[in-house]
């Protein structure tokens, strides 16, 4: 106990400076929590237990993710330009699934897993980038509705994958259909009432809040069990809990704003470095061929997205700089190739080396999409002449 308490202590110390680190080095708080636990875990210190505790707090911490996915979840957005961002996330979607299943017989990978993690893009990192692109609000929101659009394609994919490697299309195939269903139905049915009008006016009141942010866990809990018995892991009924809150909320109120800060102050950080520890890099570097899987993956995951996306986006008459800058841009994968990893080696279909290899590339895209696709947006004409002009 006291050497658990010892690292609980680090990990909380971890948790409250990552976002100091972050604001001096540039690089997404989730890169430095990953890296935190490669330094206290098997890479180096191996000083992370392994007790329940820990792995509550990594589950949960997963489920939290998801559930925050879910909430940030916007329609409106994807509504706004719906062909194009259709079509750019089909393409994002599409090649490097297909792409990841046609080398994974090679590499000895299931494909579905490794399709299902090439496919990802992170939302996450994609969203504050959005915020940014003034000078191109058209492609700030192709880019936000079509990253919106992979992460819940994703999810289901990963959903269907699952089910397959399983070989069980029983009730949980079923469950799966009626859930896509109410997925895209419900956000349509509830803008379409005043729910949202009559939460806000209520959860507005100081006791009711209270019991919005309560019954909120709950509904992540209850979903996120029912999900597990029914089959399917516990991600996707945290993540459609998520989505239900999202939109029977208004947008950036203060329950969204709280359990924000419960799961991005705690639960989240702990798990991305508990997922950190879990890293082995001596194992992974000591062997070739472990180094050959690490390179092919890679290059076939940031080339498959970047061709597509910049190939459709330019198709759809955007300008090359816009086009590239996008196909960068849809690189970037953390939050979700993590889940994958995670799943995958829960269900024995992820060795120890090929999830450190996963990790390593989470780390490489987060970095090298945002990077590239901010630096080649800010050449364009429009921003130079601002900044000329003292804007």
């Amino acid at each position: 106990m006291e050497a658990t308490t010892i690292v609980l202590i680090i990990i909380l110390v971890a948790i409250t400076i990552a976002p100091v680190i972050s604001r001096y080095t540039h690089l997404p708080v989730i890169v430095i929590e990953i890296i935190v636990g490669i330094i206290l875990g098997r890479s180096l210190l191996d000083m992370i237990p392994d007790n329940a505790l820990f792995d509550f707090f990594s589950s949960f911490g997963l489920i939290f993710l998801m559930f925050l996915a879910g909430l940030d979840m916007d329609f409106a957005q994807i509504r706004k330009s719906l062909r194009n961002t259709i079509l750019i996330a089909a393409a994002s979607i599409l090649v490097p699934f297909f792409s990841g299943y046609a080398i994974a017989s090679y590499l000895g990978i299931n494909p579905l897993i490794l399709g299902s993690i090439i496919c990802t893009t992170s939302l996450g990192l994609i969203l504050p980038i959005c915020k940014e692109l003034e000078h191109h609000k058209k492609m700030a929101l192709v880019l936000f509705g079509s990253v919106i659009l992979i992460d819940i394609l994703s999810i289901f994919i990963l959903t269907f994958s699952i089910i397959y490697i399983r070989d069980d299309f029983g009730i949980t195939f079923y469950y799966s259909i009626v859930l896509l269903l109410v997925l895209f139905i419900l956000p349509v049915i509830l803008n379409r009432t005043n729910v949202k009008k009559k939460i806000e006016s209520w959860i507005g009141q100081g006791n009711h809040f209270s019991i919005m942010v309560r019954s909120s866990f709950a509904l992540l809990v209850i979903l996120a069990a029912v999900s597990e018995e029914l089959g399917f892991h516990s991600i996707v009924g945290a993540f459609t809990a998520g989505l239900i809150i999202s939109e029977i909320t208004p947008r950036a109120c203060q329950l969204e704003a709280k359990l924000e800060s419960f799961g991005y102050g705690f639960f989240i950080p702990f798990f991305f470095i508990l997922v950190g520890s879990r890293i082995d890099l001596p194992a992974l570097f000591s062997d070739l061929d472990n180094i050959k899987v690490l390179l092919i993956i890679l290059s076939v995951a940031l080339l498959s997205k970047f061709i597509s996306v910049t190939l459709m986006t330019k198709a759809l008459r955007f300008d090359w700089r816009e086009s590239v800058s996008m196909g960068f841009l849809h690189t970037a994968r953390l939050s979700l190739i993590i889940a994958v990893a995670e799943i995958g080696r829960e269900l024995g279909l992820v060795d120890e080396t090929l999830f450190s290899s996963f990790m390593i590339i989470a780390i490489i895209s987060a970095i090298i999409g945002p990077v590239v696709g901010k630096y080649l947006l800010k050449g364009k004409p429009a921003d130079i002449l601002d900044e000329a002009s003292g804007k």
